[in-house]
């Protein structure tokens, strides 16, 4: 859960050294926890690769300078340039490496609607510097990493006139340490930003809530704190124990918008975990949530959930997975301090098969939360291809109201020599942060085309949809991007970025937009080593 900042990153556009995973989630809705034994099986499987197919991807590498690495790194947050295997690949290290960096980032833009009004109040000219401080620790058997961040910022708005702040600070610690039977994973994130200069599409989701804030909020300040704690003992021992925690909060400051929705949750989860038979594994499994909304309502939701279940291979290439349990869901709204209880059977069905190209799956599971019950059935096939990647997701769901819904993801890569073709296509529905159930249709698309080593043009468009389910309004709103950009490496040690972006938002019958142009050039100072 939460945006996690690659900082190995590569040209713009290219491919990032780690895949996104958008899989589909449930809001407020809680799933059965599922052992990670089940997960790694299904990730392995995934992963396969034939020499061949590794050969071809290695063919397409790019090498660049630190400063063109920085000057990528926002483009590198967009899901449709993490599918698939790495164009770049830059060295982690090994033993006790340390790794300091200091990244510095100038940027002049002009926004002819900045706040999206309609009609526009005027345009915006503003002046960005950015300074960001990244350790990477690496031992034998851990990684530290710690990236702080933030900017001074000169703006000169309509009405408002000109105006200089610090903003957008930024602080993460993420920890990994695996063992021969253990493992532990800490991260820690504190995010402010500005929604008036900051409102990318890419950011949508990657904690896997539905929230309409994303495609909402064009005023004041997003504040977004992120905890996330997993630790697992007797990986390989007969009987072993996992346990995770997360904690997730937004808020927001100097901002009117009555949408914009202060919310937080805490989730634990514990599972035993037992290693019956080289071919059989079980799992006894509790959850807890507690979720609370600064709505209209004031909704304050406790979540519990019982669940016992195992996985079997069925061969070396073949293994299922069932899990049962019983959830329960006490519901206050305290705004009238009334209270609502329910409960229901949940459960989740998997069958994985790998195959010489990729792997087929089908995923089957009822979750249930604040407003019922809801059945969720994909069908879904992974090809590693020559040149590239295809993996898709195609089934419905029946939600609480009996409405049907398809549902899917499609992400697809491909490479050649020179260029890339990238692709995220999701749909999903869930509760939201209101407690309502949305459909979210999310599509990322970029094409890269590298001009020589030190030049590349990159080009994107984003989606983002949202609609209520249910037999109140549905009020649809909507949001794309679409951009263009030229990235170049003017020196050694300097780089930079010239583009154009165009923003439409579109929700209840009203519609804006505007357009951006920009010029970014930054440097990567490496202090250590």
């Amino acid at each position: 859960m939460g945006k996690f900042r690659n900082r190995l990153s590569a040209s713009l556009g290219c491919g990032v050294a780690f895949a996104a995973s958008l899989t589909p989630a449930v809001g407020q809705q809680s799933p059965i926890p599922q052992p990670p034994i089940q997960q790694t099986t299904a990730q392995t499987t995934a992963a396969t690769q034939t020499p061949l197919q590794q050969s071809t991807a290695q063919s397409t590498v790019v090498l660049q300078t630190p400063s063109q690495q920085l000057i990528a790194q926002q483009a590198l947050q967009n899901p449709a340039r993490q599918v698939g295997p790495p164009t770049i690949v830059q060295s982690a290290g090994t033993g006790s490496d340390l790794i300091v960096t200091l990244d510095y980032l100038s940027s002049l833009r002009h926004d002819n609607n900045l706040r999206l009004t309609d009609p526009s109040l005027g345009s915006t000219t503003w002046w960005e510097n950015e300074l960001a401080l990244n350790i990477l620790k690496q031992a034998n058997d851990s990684t530290l990493a710690i990236d702080l961040s933030g900017l001074y910022r000169i703006a000169n708005e309509p009405i408002i006139g000109t105006e200089s702040s610090f903003s957008d600070p930024s602080a993460q610690l993420a920890y990994q340490r695996t063992r021969l039977n253990s493992s532990l994973d800490l991260l820690l994130d504190y995010t402010e930003r500005d929604l008036a200069f900051n409102r990318s599409l890419t950011d949508t989701n990657l904690d896997g809530i539905i929230d309409s804030a994303d495609v909402l909020g064009t005023a004041g300040d997003q504040i977004n704190t992120l905890a996330n704690l997993s630790w697992a003992v007797g990986l390989n021992a007969p009987v072993g124990f996992q346990f995770d925690y997360s904690h997730r909060e937004r808020r927001y400051k100097d901002t009117f918008d009555p949408s914009l929705i202060e919310n937080r949750s805490d989730i634990f989860d514990s599972a035993l975990l037992f290693q019956i038979s080289p071919v059989l594994q079980g799992n006894l499994s509790v959850g807890y949530e507690d979720f609370t909304a600064e709505d209209n309502v004031r909704t304050e939701t406790q979540t519990t959930t019982v669940s016992a279940g195992g996985a079997y291979n069925l061969s070396s290439t073949t293994f299922v997975s069932l899990d049962a349990g019983y959830s329960q869901v006490d519901d206050t709204q305290r705004a009238t301090n009334t209270s609502n209880t329910t409960e229901s059977f949940v459960w989740n069905f998997t069958w994985n098969k790998a195959l010489s190209d990729g792997n087929a799956d089908v995923r089957i599971n009822q979750t249930f939360g604040v407003n019922g019950t809801r059945l969720n059935a994909t069908a879904g096939r992974n090809y590693q291809l020559t040149n590239g990647t295809l993996n898709f997701d195609i089934g419905f769901t029946r939600g609480p109201f009996d409405e049907i819904t398809p549902i899917g993801q499609l992400n697809y890569s491909y490479r050649l020599l020179s260029s890339r073709i990238g692709a995220t296509i999701q749909r999903r529905v869930g509760t939201s942060t209101d407690s309502l159930e949305t459909r979210q249709t999310l599509a990322f698309l970029t094409y890269d085309y590298f001009i020589n080593p030190v030049s590349a043009l990159s080009f994107s468009v984003d989606v983002l949809d949202q609609q209520t389910e249910g037999s109140g309004p549905s009020n649809p709103r909507t949001r794309g991007t679409i951009s263009a950009s030229y990235s170049r490496a003017i020196t050694k040690d300097w780089a930079m970025n010239i583009g154009y972006q165009y923003e439409r938002d579109d929700q209840n019958n009203f519609t804006a937009s505007s357009s951006t142009a920009f010029l970014t050039l930054g440097r990567r100072f490496t202090l250590k080593p």
